[in-house]
């Protein structure tokens, strides 16, 4: 660990997902532990593509703090945790797409990898037979000479 690097606590499971406010279901803030701008900026994505989401923003109160608020206000009669589970199960979703394309295309890219490999160890191996050519035609003129 360098001296920059910073070694973040754990939120105690209790406090991984918490709900607060008070008043009307459709206004909520969540707080999610464990979690960073990565999940909050692709939550409030999706969440302000939602036609029932009148407004969503998150927030990152310390960047020492495994934590993440999510605000959200919905129209009635969603409610705010009506609105996170919609957007959870579609980024749920949308990342399950994405792994699937990324592993169907992995052995294809593993296999250009394997050959990219050997063209360069040919490459290296033809580059050092140059130089030891190159240096035996050095030789040969130093004791001509």
């Amino acid at each position: 660990m360098s001296v920059n690097e910073v070694k973040l606590k754990s939120v105690d499971d209790d406090k991984l997902f918490v709900v607060k406010g008070t008043g009307p279901a459709s206004n909520r803030t969540f707080a999610i532990g464990n979690e960073d701008h990565t999940l909050g900026n692709a939550l409030r994505h999706i969440m302000i593509q939602n036609s029932k989401v009148e407004f969503c923003g998150y927030s990152v109160p310390h960047p020492s703090e495994p934590i993440v608020h999510v605000r959200v206000q919905t129209k009635e009669p969603t409610t705010a945790i009506q609105a996170l589970q919609e957007s959870c199960e579609t980024l749920y979703d949308q990342c399950d797409y994405v792994l699937s394309q990324l592993e169907a295309k992995l052995p294809e890219v593993t296999a250009d990898s394997k050959t990219l490999q050997l063209k360069l160890a040919e490459m290296l191996e033809e580059e050092d037979d140059d130089d030891d050519d190159d240096d035996e035609g050095a030789e040969e003129v130093l004791m001509e000479e």
